[in-house]
């Protein structure tokens, strides 16, 4: 038996820079407080090795990096084996003995963890190398209440590259939240340590996870938002939980059950406002994957609930056509830019 012990507890400490796991006041000088990069990693070997270079390459000293290896055919530890992590404060690589999925992944790498600050990042991404600097910068700025800081992306699509910078939220983060991802990707994100392991990730969500996760975060602690494309992101990576539009319909179910309350609390209204956005998120993944039925019903659903805003209706008459439709609305969306 377990008993109450740690996963921090239960493993060896960390390798490169520092074989003593310690703390993050014991890691960190004292102007730098220690940070915890979280890579969570599933049977992407070239994207994992591209990712950890570029947590090699920051410019902010005091890291650590946990790799959580979620049982890829190819350990992780195998694919890292010739990196240097020297430079690291600390490094360790953990593998799950079965495949929990990416929030059970992110909860073990909370824990191991020790820094002050915890930054996650997805495999196939990839960080400039002042992301890190950046975000403790503004942390270091922020009031005691601020429990996240975020940033934009360079975006990589098939027809090129742009910046996505997150839109300002002047009011109620949460209530924004509920409608649209404002913030963006988990790696996008720096967490203080106490918020991460305060608020874990729900292992029963298959997707939507990140969006379900700020929404609880933002109850419980400010954002702060840099207006800096600080990582890269490809579209056109395999793989991506996006591409599978049953997990995203599941999703869809499970944030309805889940902030149907909270979003009743803003009034009746805005019930009706938040639940056409999730019908929209739903119906545009549908579209996204060929699904046209199910995007046709979705996305009807999103318009009758909430038929001001454009876009509802804008890809419900893409979905239309099926395959034919669809097809012409992204090439006049890309003729138009």
């Amino acid at each position: 038996m377990l008993g109450h012990t740690t996963l921090r507890d239960r493993l060896p400490g960390f390798l490169g820079g520092s074989t003593d796991a310690g703390t993050a006041e014991d890691t960190g000088s004292d102007t730098e407080p220690l940070v915890t990069v979280v890579i969570t990693t599933y049977n992407r070997p070239s994207y994992l090795r591209d990712c950890v270079e570029s947590v090699l390459a920051q410019t902010y000293g005091p890291i650590e990096l946990v790799v959580v290896d979620d049982c890829s055919d190819t350990p992780a530890s195998e694919t890292l084996a010739d990196i240097d992590t020297d430079s690291l404060a600390g490094y360790r690589c953990v593998r799950h003995q079965t495949n929990r999925g990416v929030n059970a992944a992110r909860n073990t790498g909370v824990e191991a963890g020790t820094g002050r600050y915890v930054a996650f990042l997805d495999d196939d991404d990839r960080w400039v190398p002042e992301k890190v600097e950046r975000h403790v910068e503004a942390f270091e700025a922020a009031d005691e209440d601020v429990g996240v800081v975020y940033s934009g992306m360079k975006a990589i699509h098939e027809d090129g590259a742009r910046e996505e910078l997150p839109p300002r939220i002047d009011g109620d983060l949460t209530k924004a939240l509920l409608c649209r991802n404002v913030v963006g990707s988990m790696s996008v994100v720096m967490v203080r340590a106490d918020v991460a392991r305060e608020v874990q990730f729900d292992e029963e969500f298959e997707a939507w996870a990140d969006l379900e996760w700020f929404v609880r975060v933002s109850q419980r602690a400010a954002f702060v938002r840099l207006p800096e494309a600080l990582v890269v992101y490809e579209y056109t990576s395999h793989g991506r939980l996006s591409d599978d539009f049953e997990k995203k319909r599941r999703g869809y179910d499970s944030f309805l059950n889940r902030f149907d309350g909270v979003a009743a609390s803003y009034g009746h209204l805005f019930r009706r406002k938040m639940r056409a956005w999730a019908a929209f998120r739903a119906g545009s993944s549908a579209l996204y994957t060929g699904n046209y039925g199910e995007a046709r019903r979705l996305l009807f659903t999103a318009v009758a609930r909430y038929p001001l805003e454009p876009r509802f209706l804008a890809y419900l008459l893409a979905s239309l056509g099926g395959r034919y439709t669809h097809l012409l609305a992204r090439g006049l969306s890309r003729s138009l830019g």
